[in-house]
């Protein structure tokens, strides 16, 4: 118990309480605060190993929601890859894209490449589209067996009958 008590403090203890409350049980914060709470009354090393997770998490929690309430206890942005593409590129494609609408993704990679010498992927430029809410067009499948001479004598007596 000796770490529970110098970490989750009574008004800390009462403040989740209050809020689990208000939220309800389920849903990651709510869970969070369940395990803020459980620790005061069994200590942190007991409920770490019921939620399965490390005892430092649980600390971690605690001194979160201590600080940022409810909002301490979501998810934090990552660490993860960061895009190789700079806002400055992400102008530049707006501005490609705007200028030519039918430019494909491959264009826009060859012409990063020569404009900026950025190295990139199909997919990062895909991904840049959509955070710049562009969106993505194809055409139309055509059938290989698809008699052209045929397509266009039934478009000729289709709109004659209109």
């Amino acid at each position: 118990m000796g770490l529970s008590l110098q970490i989750i403090t009574e008004d800390l203890y009462s403040s989740a309480l209050e809020h689990l409350k208000n939220l309800g049980q389920t849903g990651r914060k709510a869970i969070r605060l369940r395990a803020i709470i459980s620790a005061k009354e069994y200590g942190v090393g007991v409920v770490a190993k019921i939620f399965n997770v490390d005892t430092n998490t649980i600390r971690a929690w605690a001194k979160n929601f201590q600080s940022d309430t409810l909002d301490g206890l979501e998810y934090k942005a990552g660490r993860g890859r960061k895009s190789n593409l700079s806002e400055l590129h992400l102008d530049a494609i707006a501005e490609q894209v705007k200028q030519d609408s039918s430019m494909t993704i491959m264009k826009i990679v060859v012409k990063l490449k020569e404009l900026y010498n950025v190295d990139t992927s199909r997919s990062a430029v895909h991904r840049a589209l959509k955070k710049l809410n562009f969106s993505h067009i194809t055409a139309r499948p055509r059938h290989y067996k698809k008699d052209e001479k045929l397509s266009l004598e039934f478009k000729k007596k289709s709109s004659e009958e209109n």
